[in-house]
C-alpha cells in the first residue's frame, strides 16, 4: 500500500518528519518497507498484513497515527447538495453474499482528462489515471479503501440491478477486453437483461464508461470476503478491487465511499445527483468483547493501567465500558481481525510500544522427552547398518506401477493393491508405495551406470498397504540392498555376498539382544523377486518377520542391473520390537573354567545348519554356553546325497567346575537327539 505523506496530513496535524513518521508506523505494526520522494511530496509503501484490510486506504493508515500519536482525527466531510429524483432499483437475491448494496444516479456528466491535482495524487500511489469518472472512483479506493465501479447508465436495460449469482452464465467479456470462463459460484451485478460486472473483481466491456456517456449509475457495495477470493483465485485475475473486498471492506462506509465519489465527479465532471439508493437487509451489528485488565497485564508481561486500556481503544474507534475489573469493547466495523480477548490484548501492546516491554526469559526446566522405542530402535538400527558400511538413502514415497510387474508379484499378492495419486506429477511417481525394494533398486542400477560397484544401501520407511478401509495401512519397513564388487583383488576373498548380508543381520540382532531367531527355507520361494535357490525367511520367535536372498537374474535384467544384488527386507519393524527384551539383565564373568567338545555329524544335503543348531542348544541342560559351527564338507568318502556338518560346543557352569562324567552325558544327549530328529551319523 503506497500513501502520501501530504495526503495523511490532511487527515492528522502531525508534525514529524517522514523518517520519524516511517518509524512510528513500524514500531506499531505497519511496516513501511520504502519511503520514496515524488514530486515534493514522500511517498511511503507500507506492508499491510492480510488481517488489516482498515489500513488498505489512506483514512485507515491516518486513523492509526492518529491513535499511536494521540493527535485528534479529522474525518470526511461530505456535502452532496440539491439531489434530483430516485436512486436505481437494486434487488439482491443473494443478500448472504451480498449483505449492502448502495447506488445512485448522475445525469448530465462530461467524461474528460483529470484536473492535475487528482492525476498526480493517483500516480503518487501508482495508478495511471484514465478519466475523470474513471479516476474518481480510484480515488475513493485509496483514500477510504472501498472499491467502486461507475456503470454507463444508457447501456444499461430495465433501469435496475440485480445481484445474483451466474446461474448458467458460461463467459463474460470484462474491462480489458478478456472473455472470461465463469465459475459456477461467481457473483455477478445484472441490468434487467444481462450481466454487467463480475461483483467484487471487475466490470464489463458492455457498460464501460467512454467519452460518448451522458449519465452514470455509481455502486458501492460489500460483497463476502471469501466469494471474491474464490472467484479470482478461479479467473486468475486480481484487481485492486478484489484485493480489497477478498480481505473485507468496511460495510458501515459503504454510504460514506458513494456520497464521497458522488462529490468529486459533481466537482470534475459536472452532473446532477439522484437520491440514493442502501439495500442493507440487515445491518451489521458487532458483540462485545470482554477482557479484565489481569490478564491483559499477564499476557503482555506489563502492569497495563486500566485507564491507559480505555484510552488506547478509545483512539482507536472502539466503543470502551467499564466493567468491574475489565472491559467490554465492541470493535469498529471496519476492524474486522477482532473476534477473541487476545486480539484485544494484542492492540494494547501495540499502542503501548513494543520496545518498552522488557525481554525476559521464561523459566523453565529443560529436558529431552524420552523417546518412543520405536524411534529408538529404528536410531539402534541405523547406526548398526552404518557401522556395517551401509549408507542410508531415503527414495519418495511413491511409486511407479510397472515396477510391480518386474518384480513378478503374483496377481493376488497384496503389495498390488496400490493407492494411485489424482494428480501425479510423472508416471514414474503416481501411486503410493506398497514396498521399498523397487526404489533401492533404482538406486543400485543408477550407481552402477556411473562406475560404482560396491554399494551397500538401506531405508527404514513407510510403506502404503491396503487394509480394507478408506485409509491404508502406513507400516515402517526396512530394507537393505548389497552389491559386492568382484573384480580382481589380492585379498582372497571368494565368499557369496549372501553371507556378507547375513552377518550384517546378525551383527544387528546381536546388537539388539535379539537372540531366538534362524535363518530357513520353505518349499515354496520367500519372495517373488529373490532366486529360489539363494534365498531364506528371517523367523524371530517363530514369526516370519522378513526375508534374505540374491535377486531374481530375470528382476535383475528388468531393473538393468548386472552381478548379483542381495536384499535384506522386514516387513514390519514392529514385530522386531516386540522382540528386543524389555530389561537387560547382566551376570557377571565366569570363574570356572569351561569344556570344548567338537561332533562332526553327516546329515542329508537338505538338512540346514540351523535346524541342527537348533536341536544342539534344545538339549535340557543349563551348561551349554555356545554352539559354533566350524566345518561344511562334502565329497568323498561322503555320499553324494550327505554332507558333513561340524560344531564345536562349549560347556560351562556358573557354580562349579565340571568333570568329565557330567560333559560326556550331555553331549551323548546331543548326539541321540540328532540322530533321532535328524537321521544324522556321527562322523568317525
Amino acid at each position: 500500500m503506497k500513501a502520501s505523506y501530504k495526503w495523511l496530513k490532511e487527515f492528522v496535524d502531525f508534525n514529524l518528519p517522514p523518517d520519524k513518521l516511517a518509524h512510528t508506523l513500524t514500531m506499531a505494526g505497519l511496516e513501511v518497507e520504502e519511503i520514496e520522494e515524488f514530486e515534493g511530496d514522500t511517498i511511503f509503501d507500507i506492508g499491510i498484513t492480510p488481517n488489516r484490510p482498515d489500513c488498505l486506504s489512506i483514512r485507515g493508515i491516518a486513523r492509526e497515527i492518529s491513535a499511536v500519536l494521540e493527535i485528534p482525527f479529522k474525518d470526511i466531510t461530505v456535502k452532496i447538495g440539491a439531489e434530483e429524483g430516485e436512486g436505481p432499483a437494486v434487488e439482491i437475491e443473494s443478500p448472504e453474499l451480498c449483505p449492502r448494496y448502495s447506488s445512485r444516479i448522475i445525469r448530465g456528466v462530461k467524461p474528460g482528462p483529470s484536473p492535475e491535482w487528482l492525476s498526480k495524487r493517483l500516480e503518487s500511489c501508482g495508478i495511471r489515471p484514465a478519466s475523470n469518472i474513471v479516476d474518481i472512483t480510484n480515488y475513493v479506493l485509496l483514500e477510504l479503501g472501498q472499491p467502486m465501479h461507475a456503470f454507463d447508465l444508457d447501456k444499461l436495460t430495465g433501469g435496475r440491478i440485480v445481484v445474483r449469482q451466474a446461474a448458467g452464465v458460461e463467459k463474460f467479456r470484462t474491462l480489458d477486453g478478456e472473455e472470461r470462463k465463469l465459475p459456477a459460484e461467481a457473483l455477478l451485478i445484472w441490468d434487467a437483461e444481462k450481466p454487467v460486472a463480475i461483483a467484487g473483481v471487475m466490470g464489463g466491456r458492455n457498460t464501460e464508461v467512454s467519452e460518448s456517456t451522458l449519465n452514470i449509475l455509481l455502486e458501492s457495495a460489500y460483497f463476502k470476503p471469501s466469494l471474491v477470493r474464490r472467484t479470482s483465485r478461479a479467473l486468475s485475475l486480481s484487481t485492486e478491487s478484489s484485493y480489497r473486498f477478498e480481505r473485507g471492506v468496511d460495510i458501515e462506509a459503504v454510504t460514506l465511499a458513494l456520497d464521497r465519489a458522488a462529490q468529486l465527479i459533481v466537482q470534475t465532471a459536472g452532473g446532477r445527483v439522484t437520491r440514493m439508493t442502501d439495500n442493507y437487509p440487515e445491518p451489521f451489528e458487532r458483540g462485545k468483547i470482554r477482557v479484565s485488565f489481569k490478564k491483559i497485564s499477564s499476557v503482555i508481561g506489563v502492569d497495563i493501567d486500566g485507564a491507559f486500556v480505555e484510552k488506547t481503544l478509545g483512539n482507536l474507534g472502539f466503543r470502551v465500558e467499564r466493567e468491574g475489573e475489565g472491559i467490554a469493547a465492541v470493535p469498529p466495523g471496519y476492524r474486522t481481525d477482532m473476534e477473541m480477548d487476545v486480539d484485544i490484548i494484542e492492540e494494547v501492546a501495540r499502542l503501548y510500544g513494543y520496545d518498552r516491554i522488557p525481554s525476559t526469559l521464561p523459566t523453565m526446566q529443560m529436558s529431552s522427552p524420552p523417546e518412543h522405542e520405536t524411534q529408538e530402535l529404528i536410531k539402534t538400527l541405523k547406526n548398526s547398518m552404518v557401522k556395517s558400511g551401509f549408507s542410508e538413502v531415503i527414495n519418495f514415497s511413491f511409486l511407479n506401477p510397472d515396477a510391480l510387474e518386474k518384480l513378478n508379484l503374483p496377481p493376488d499378492d497384496k503389495r498390488r493393491d496400490i493407492i494411485h495419486i489424482r494428480n501425479p506429477l510423472r508416471k514414474e511417481e503416481s501411486a503410493m508405495r506398497t514396498t521399498l525394494i523397487p526404489a533401492l533398486l533404482n538406486n543400485i542400477a543408477l550407481n552402477l551406470n556411473r562406475g560404482e560397484k560396491m554399494l551397500r544401501f538401506f531405508e527404514v520407511s513407510r510403506v502404503f498397504l491396503p487394509s480394507g478401509g478408506k485409509l491404508p495401512d502406513e507400516i515402517t519397513q526396512f530394507a537393505a540392498v548389497y552389491h559386492k564388487d568382484v573384480t580382481a583383488s589380492i585379498w582372497q576373498d571368494k565368499h557369496d555376498g549372501f553371507y556378507d548380508l547375513k552377518g550384517t543381520v546378525e551383527n544387528l540382532f546381536l546388537e539388539l539382544k535379539i537372540k531366538r531367531y534362524s535363518f530357513e527355507r520353505g518349499a515354496s520361494p520367500v519372495e517373488p523377486y529373490l532366486h529360489p535357490g539363494k534365498s531364506c525367511s528371517i523367523v524371530i520367535e517363530g514369526r516370519k518377520t522378513g526375508s534374505l536372498g540374491t535377486l531374481h537374474p530375470g528382476v535383475a535384467r528388468a531393473f538393468d542391473i548386472k552381478g548379483d544384488v542381495i536384499i535384506l527386507e522386514i516387513h514390519d519393524i514392529e514385530k522386531i520390537r516386540e522382540a528386543v527384551p524389555a530389561r537387560i539383565t547382566y551376570v557377571p564373568l565366569p570363574r570356572y573354567p569351561y569344556v570344548e567338545r567338537d561332533i562332526a555329524i553327516i546329515v542329508s544335503k537338505d538338512t540346514t545348519v540351523a535346524q541342527a543348531e537348533k536341536i544342539i542348544r534344545g538339549t535340557d541342560t543349563d551348561i551349554i554356553e555356545s554352539v559354533k559351527l566350524f566345518d561344511i564338507y562334502t565329497g568323498k568318502p561322503i555320499p553324494e546325497d550327505k554332507k558333513s556338518l561340524a560344531f564345536s560346543i562349549r560347556y560351562r557352569s556358573a557354580v562349579k567346575t565340571l568333570t568329565d562324567s557330567e560333559v560326556d552325558a550331555v553331549h551323548s544327549a546331543i548326539i541321540k537327539s540328532l540322530e533321532a530328529e535328524l537321521g544324522a551319523e556321527l562322523r568317525s
